[in-house]
């Protein structure tokens, strides 16, 4: 008796959630028939090439020796992870983004605070400051690479000029000076984000609150340190992270302006991916490389998303 009435309500239920799905699809069946061509267009462009880059990493591929190839499973992965050269590519793609993102954070906050004062031709400085975002990475790499040129750029050219130095410095020359050089041009490039993402949110804050700071004897210093901040503080974290995926995945600055050198010194995991796949055929390692870096910036993008789940439950 139990299990017919067990059934029974099975059966109801099913028939519950046919209904519900019958309806559901009379309702909206347009819209889904309007939007499954680009469904499959997406799927094209990004989940095929995905899919594929991972059945390839699993496999030993390298276009000099077409006649070895072969699935070896994770075997790509334990080399790689076994391999200083990787780890290396990955404490440079730590400097690379930590340096790039915390700089980037800096001036922009530091602009976003001046941004945010009342003075004449305000819009037309944001304008200004928000030329370099939209400046393509390979554009603004090639007009650094001569700015940094040890000879005829500009830079040495105006710290001579200031008497600064004597000899040129060879920027892109020296392992340590290029990655300075690389980061200096991402900064460069990148703080307009920033200082978007921190004038919104300095917009947002009530006069009110610094009036009443003001009225207890706060200084500027002070108002900043207790009320600007910590209320910037869920959005600026935000932004970081969204940054950091940004910044790790970079390829275009630092192949335009040193190519991964000197002596692999700017290699950052992407680069070393391309130059596995692209320059030394090895494509199944390349891809596991590669494989490799869309997991960290996973976690990250998971981090992401679970920060911003809770400013809005905190909002």
């Amino acid at each position: 008796m139990t299990k017919m009435i067990g059934v029974a309500t099975g059966d109801e239920s099913r028939g519950v959630w046919q209904k519900q799905l019958r309806h559901h699809l009379l309702h909206n069946g347009l819209a889904y028939i309007l939007i499954f061509p680009s469904v499959i267009l997406i799927a094209l462009i990004y989940l095929y090439p995905v899919g594929d880059g991972l059945w390839q990493s699993l496999h030993n591929f390298n276009r000099v020796k077409p006649w070895a190839y072969k699935f070896i499973g994770l075997q790509n992965f334990l080399t790689a992870l076994q391999t200083y050269q990787v780890w290396l590519a990955l404490r440079t793609s730590a400097i690379w983004t930590i340096g790039g993102v915390g700089f980037s954070y800096l001036l922009g906050l530091i602009c976003a605070l001046l941004l945010n004062q009342n003075f004449r031709l305000r819009g037309v400085y944001r304008a200004i400051l928000l030329l370099p975002w939209v400046v393509p990475p390979v554009v603004s790499g090639t007009s650094m690479l001569w700015m940094f040129n040890d000879q005829t750029g500009l830079v040495n050219r105006l710290l001579r000029g200031l008497h600064i130095i004597d000899q040129p410095i060879l920027w892109l020359s020296k392992p340590n000076l290029a990655m300075i050089a690389v980061i200096t041009v991402y900064v460069w490039r990148s703080f307009p984000f920033m200082m978007i993402t921190i004038l919104s949110a300095l917009s947002s804050i009530p006069d009110d609150i610094y009036e009443a700071g003001r009225i207890d004897g706060a200084s500027s210093l002070q108002l900043f340190r207790f009320l600007t901040f910590p209320l910037i503080l869920p959005v600026s974290i935000i932004a970081m992270v969204l940054s950091s995926i940004w910044t790790f995945n970079d390829f275009g600055t630092i192949w335009v302006m040193t190519g991964g050198g000197p002596a692999s010194s700017t290699t950052t995991l992407i680069i070393l991916a391309f130059k596995e796949s692209f320059q030394r055929f090895n494509v199944g390692y390349g891809t596991s490389l590669a494989v490799i870096a869309m997991i960290i910036m996973l976690t990250i993008g998971a981090f992401y998303l679970r920060l911003q789940a809770r400013q809005e439950d905190i909002w």
